[in-house]
């Protein structure tokens, strides 16, 4: 009975996809700049679709819903992925500046191209998609956007799985939909072309694997994620966290290293230095952005002006600070105090994440296996907030952790309107050219999520000092 309906479900997915295909096809004809013929517009909408009944067709496998479910999930997704698709055509300055050039490089050197100097600042596996991208006879803006399209869809397939864990069956749907349904997600892939939802997709799916007793496959797909992206290490607390709670053993880091080395071999072969393959991120965090202390990040430093900044009302007292021209009209800060200023603030960021660290490893015991996401959401979002020359999307993992935390929590069904809010405003200056809400009004939004959060971990840790106490046992 059940294998019967779930070959039903599989039916009802291919044939929603092959009608989502064809409804797609003529849209694409008929609005996409750079798709020049018929066969484009199929391959390109067969793409898509394949995302999308892929997704549905994961959907029912794990959810195993009622047909009128799947139609309406079916439905949504339709919905979402052609938003998606609306925004194919968007040019921004980082697909002119980099992406376009890069996908060049590697139109023209191909695989050999991976042996030589690093092509831009990403990591390697992200240079692997390049380099496929660049053999494909399609747009290639296109299909770095349906790179990120794909883990938008695989992200919000494990954040269901997540939330089902942390929250129960009955958050699964709701969350599944409403990550589809983010600006941030809508806004960061398909529109801005960016691979933050990549990243994303596998340390929720790390968090997932070592909250069900799956150290191992955490451990493998943690490493993915860092081999995706440098902003993975604001998630590293959390494995600090899982060593402590004898969730992780030490021979899970060498799973992690192995993997981690796993993805250079591509590289290697293509005539790559191991060190050179290896120092991508040193290269990458020592090599730019000299002139701000913050890129359009919600976070404590809009508080502070930027070398761009001009002699505004709110930054007058600015202009008493030795190294700044308090006599021109446009009182800017001075080129050369601006990396002096990053790397005090640097140093600060260091010193109280340490002492944040110290006080938790000081009351450990205090921090119970059931407090994995407030301490991952917390550090999601602390990290960023004091942190020098961050960008608007580092808070991507905040925004999906804020999401668990709402489906777990009832009365804090606001954090994430706080955390994705903030996150949505400060994509505005960028993609818009606007600042449509005062950035400092973003900035206090996720300030007001982090005192939350930092209260009720603080709250939690306290009831569990009473516990012990009440027990003998000792907190420190």
């Amino acid at each position: 009975m059940e294998t019967g309906r779930q070959s039903r479900n599989y039916a009802l997915c291919i044939g929603m996809a092959l009608a989502f295909w064809v409804v797609q096809t003529v849209y694409m004809h008929g609005t996409l700049l750079h798709v020049g013929s018929a066969g484009e517009s199929m391959a390109l909408s067969a793409l898509f679709a394949l995302v999308y009944g892929g997704a549905l067709a994961a959907f029912a496998w794990l959810q195993k819903p009622g047909r009128r479910l799947l139609l309406a999930v079916g439905a949504f997704m339709a919905v979402v992925m052609l938003a998606r698709v609306s925004m194919l055509d968007f040019v921004t300055a980082d697909y002119d500046s980099f992406l376009a050039g890069w996908t060049q490089m590697f139109r023209e050197g191909g695989f050999a191209t991976l042996g030589g100097e690093n092509v831009g600042d990403y990591n390697l596996l992200y240079q692997y998609a390049l380099l496929l991208i660049s053999k494909v006879p399609l747009h290639d803006l296109y299909l770095i956007k349906w790179l990120t399209v794909v883990f938008d869809f695989l992200l919000a397939l494990a954040m269901m799985r997540a939330a089902q864990c942390f929250a129960g069956p009955r958050t699964a749907v709701p969350v599944l939909l409403i990550v589809l349904a983010l600006p941030t997600t809508l806004l960061g892939g398909a529109c801005w072309g960016q691979c933050d939802s990549v990243y994303a997709f596998f340390v929720v799916l790390s968090l997932y694997w070592l909250m069900t007793d799956h150290p191992t496959r955490s451990a493998a797909v943690l490493a993915l994620a860092f081999a995706f992206k440098l902003q993975t290490i604001f998630f590293f607390p959390v494995v600090l966290l899982g060593l402590i709670h004898k969730r992780y053993k030490l021979r899970h880091a060498l799973v992690f290293a192995l993997s981690y080395l796993v993805t250079m071999v591509p590289a290697l072969i293509a005539g790559r230095l191991f060190l050179d393959a290896l120092s991508v991120y040193a290269n990458q965090s020592m090599g730019q952005y000299y002139d701000r202390l913050t890129y359009n990040a919600p976070n404590l430093y809009l508080f502070f002006p930027m070398l761009g900044f001009s002699n505004s009302q709110p930054y007058t007292w600015m202009r008493y600070i030795e190294g700044v021209d308090k006599d021109a009209v446009n009182a800017y800060l001075n080129a050369d105090l601006m990396p002096a200023l990053q790397t005090a603030a640097l140093y600060a960021c260091i010193l109280l994440t340490l002492i944040v660290v110290v006080y938790w490893l000081i009351h450990y015991r205090e921090v119970t296996p059931q407090m994995t996401l407030e301490f991952a959401l917390f550090f999601a979002i602390f990290l960023p907030f004091v942190m020098p020359k961050i960008h608007e999307r580092y808070f991507y993992l905040a925004d999906m952790f804020s999401l668990l935390y709402a489906a777990r929590e009832k009365n804090r069904r606001f954090v994430p309107l706080l955390v994705v809010g903030a996150s949505f405003f400060s994509y505005l200056p960028y993609l818009t050219r606007q600042r449509p809400v005062d950035e400092r009004v973003a900035a206090l939004m996720m300030f007001a999520a982090l005192v939350l959060v930092s209260r009720d971990l603080l709250m939690a840790m306290r009831r569990n000092r009473r516990a012990m106490g009440q027990k003998g046992v000792s907190a420190a």
